[in-house]
């Protein structure tokens, strides 16, 4: 059926391999879900006979599972199209296999930047709207300062040639790395203003980059290529989201401190 002259003519195999592979991605998590429901409270009555301890975690079990079908979706994808040439096919399979890359790398950084935003929204709620107003043009200030000092300590970095520059890097990324953690801790009305400040600019770089990305995707390939494979690596970061991360967070709550 699927190499009939119609479907054929209307769908590239590509296509209807990642759409073929949203479905089984999709009918396997919506059944691992089921299941995970089921077992996540197990009636407990005090006459019921001794049953096997459960995995520890086999929520990451069948997020690894989903992935590697998911990334093999991707992989025959981008290989289908390519003709009988076995170096294209190559080149196509590199291909989806970077595309699953890319996508669980970006994916990951929509979830921590969905948690920070989330984090940021509630100190706006318990913080003062005059206090905040008030803190503004320190926020301002204490932002150009800082990427006056950053632009400056690279200018001064270049204009040095007898110092490494992989060592400098690591410093200087460090030093940021340092800022940000210190900014994102620090409980003054500048420091939350600061940090909306940055949030918004930030979340509009990467909601304006990942357009362009997708604009750009979308005019060499095929737009319900891309609209089945954006949607099998959506379900599998969901899943992440709604499982495997909620797992680790309760277990890391549930663990018991150290002696020290």
């Amino acid at each position: 059926m699927l190499n009939s002259h119609y479907i054929s003519e209307q769908f590239s195999n590509g296509t209807l391999i990642a759409g073929i592979g949203l479905i089984i991605v999709g009918t396997y998590y919506v059944r691992v879900s089921r299941s995970l429901k089921e077992t996540s409270a197990p009636p407990v009555t005090p006459d019921a006979p001794f049953q096997p301890e459960k995995p520890c975690w086999p929520e990451l079990r069948y997020l690894q599972w989903g992935v590697f079908v998911s990334v093999v979706f991707f992989i025959f994808s981008g290989a289908a199209d390519t003709g009988g040439d076995w170096l294209l096919a190559l080149t196509g399979c590199l291909m989806g296999f970077c595309a699953a890359l890319f996508f669980a790398m970006l994916g990951m950084g929509f979830i921590s930047m969905f948690h920070l935003w989330q984090e940021l929204v509630s100190q706006f709620m318990r913080a003062r709207i005059r206090s905040l107003l008030l803190s503004f043009p320190l926020a301002i200030f204490w932002l150009v300062l800082g990427l006056v000092v950053t632009a400056f300590f690279g200018m001064v970095v270049e204009k040095i040639p007898t110092l490494p520059e992989r060592p400098m890097q690591e410093l200087l990324w460090g030093l940021i790395a340092m800022v940000f953690g210190g900014l994102w801790i620090g409980r003054s009305h500048a420091a939350l203003m600061l940090r909306g400040i940055l949030m918004v600019s930030f979340t509009a770089i990467v909601v304006v980059a990942v357009a362009f990305g997708y604009w750009w995707i979308i005019r060499q390939t095929e737009l319900l290529l891309v609209l089945f494979l954006s949607a099998i690596g959506a379900l599998n970061i969901l899943f992440y989201s709604r499982w495997v991360r909620l797992k680790a967070l309760k277990d890391n709550m549930l663990k018991p401190p150290d002696p020290a």
